[in-house]
């Protein structure tokens, strides 16, 4: 049997995400902190004599998706042998924990994860800059998760600066039963933003990175997505109001919805949050916990397959 490599794909929350221009092509520019977590997903891969093949797998039926051609992993596949002059045969099982459609970044997360698997079964054939190369071609996200970690993001987010001191944070997520499709949320934005008149520099902000956890814990983020996903979705702004009303803080948003997080300093912190939240179940809100996750770990043999 072919040896097989496995990777856990962790997921991400946006501590800091400020639109601070606009290109001509009509993209947004960003400036965006990533933050991974431990909540993810655990992908094996082997080589195969045959065609790219996907198995999926979950610990909730709500994060089952159906096996489609364009599936990010079998994509991220398909930009890696072209990129390699290899060819793309390779069976992928991916077991799915983080829900998708809530700008958790899961998709993301197993694209990288797929590109770094391929990686190695192939004899590490690309350098980073290669693998960077053809995670921008898969999305702007899946670029930060090659890495991992904590980093600032820049233009449309795929412009990376690790950050070497560690937080250290733990989160209630707060998943509701409906996500916020990303190009309606951006079209939402393009009613409402005004350039800003002052955009600190990532020097500026990585000076008072010791401040983070704190805001973060404050509840001082910025997303300037979350009025246009609120627009989108105005469901999402009652369910925001609701989940303030309950807990001690304040509630943010993570990317361009729908997923909102509560942080904390400690364990017992966050724990209660989770008592106080706990009503948000009775309307299929999932409450999940979950906390800081270093960089990105790499490819181990797998000797057993997913749980």
């Amino acid at each position: 049997m072919s040896k097989e490599r496995s990777l856990f794909c962790p997921a991400k929350l946006n501590l800091r995400l400020a639109v601070v221009g606009k290109r001509r092509d009509g993209y947004h520019l960003l400036e965006t902190l990533f933050h991974a977590i431990d909540l993810g997903d655990d992908l094996v891969a082997r080589r195969s004599s045959g065609e790219l093949s996907l198995a999926i797998t979950a610990d909730d039926a709500r994060d089952l998706l159906p096996v489609e051609p364009d599936n990010l992993v079998l994509r991220a596949a398909r930009v890696f042998a072209q990129r390699s002059g290899s060819t793309p045969a390779f069976d992928f099982r991916l077991h799915k924990r983080v829900p998708h459609g809530g700008g958790l970044g899961g998709g993301s997360s197993d694209a990288a994860g797929a590109l770094r698997l391929c990686n190695a079964l192939c004899g590490d054939v690309l350098d980073r800059a290669a693998l960077l190369d053809c995670a921008r071609a898969l999305g702007a996200d899946v670029a930060f998760f090659l890495g991992g970690g904590t980093q600032w993001g820049q233009g449309v987010g795929d412009e990376l600066t690790m950050v070497d001191e560690p937080l250290s944070l733990f989160f209630t997520l707060l998943v509701p039963p409906f996500g916020c499709p990303t190009v309606e949320v951006y079209k939402s934005l393009a009613a409402i933003w005004k350039p800003p008149t002052h955009v600190d520099t990532i020097a500026r902000v990585r000076e008072c990175l010791h401040d983070v956890a704190d805001a973060t814990v404050r509840g001082e983020i910025v997303n300037d997505l979350a009025a246009a996903a609120e627009l989108v979705r105005p469901e999402l702004a009652q369910l925001r109001r609701r989940a303030e009303g309950l807990c001690v803080g304040s509630v943010a948003m993570t990317g361009s919805g729908s997923t909102l997080f509560v942080a904390a300093h400690t364990a017992e912190g966050a724990a209660r949050q989770r008592a106080l939240l706990s009503p948000l179940l009775a309307d299929g809100v999932r409450v999940l916990a979950a906390r800081s996750y270093g960089p990105a770990p790499e490819p181990r043999p797998d000797n057993g397959g997913l749980a």
